[in-house]
């Protein structure tokens, strides 16, 4: 009975969880119909839809960062690991409608393509765009099994290129507002050099013994 009533509860957080992200980009696209976007509608939604793809890699890498640190994981950290998939499917699926605002906010015009393939941050968001398409439909129990876990986790480890990537294409836009921006590098960067340091003191530790 007690183990039923904690497996409620922990499904009952985490839809609760999975809404208020939802929320957010939900926020932005009912703007359209109730808010004042300014001048550029498209531009503005395209701008805080990508803030949210990024916003929620960045959770999603620093969470796996800290699964690959903390061993064996505290149950408070367990509970998020089955939500990273979600996580990355929303950031994709955000990331779509914030292309489809790009386009929109060029007029659907012969330019806007090729713009993609002559201009850097483009270069870097494409290809952002098509890895994070590969992680998508990759996230899921089947492609699991059938890629085996050693492959999987592999092409998985790719997240850490699209957001080197997708900071690039930030950086290279938002160039006069990097005030918003530079925490999210001070965090991945500090995160990033911790995981490090502790992978390298663990080999050490393993080859002294």
């Amino acid at each position: 009975m007690c183990h039923a009533v904690n497996t409620m509860k922990s499904k009952l957080i985490k839809w609760f969880l999975r809404l208020a992200i939802l929320i957010w980009p939900l926020y932005w696209l009912g703007q359209i119909f109730i808010g004042d976007l300014g001048a550029s509608p498209a531009l503005t939604l395209s701008r805080e839809l990508g803030f949210i793809v990024l916003t929620l890699l960045t959770a999603n890498i620093v969470l796996g960062i800290l699964l690959d640190l903390l061993k064996p994981a505290p149950s408070w950290i367990r509970f998020w690991v089955s939500e990273r998939r979600w996580w990355g499917i929303v950031s994709f699926l955000v990331l779509v409608i914030h292309v489809a605002f790009y386009f929109v906010n060029e007029g659907f015009e012969a330019q806007a393509w090729i713009q993609i393939f002559t201009k850097t941050y483009l270069i870097f968001a494409s290809i952002s765009f098509f890895l994070l398409f590969l992680l998508a439909i990759t996230s899921n129990n089947f492609s699991t099994r059938r890629l085996g876990p050693k492959r999987w986790k592999m092409l998985h480890r790719l997240i850490y290129l699209v957001q080197f990537l997708i900071m690039g294409h930030v950086l290279l836009i938002e160039k006069a507002n990097l005030r918003l921006y530079i925490p999210w590098l001070l965090l991945l960067g500090a995160a990033q050099i911790i995981r490090w340091s502790v992978h390298f003191w663990r080999s050490y530790k393993t080859t002294r013994a």
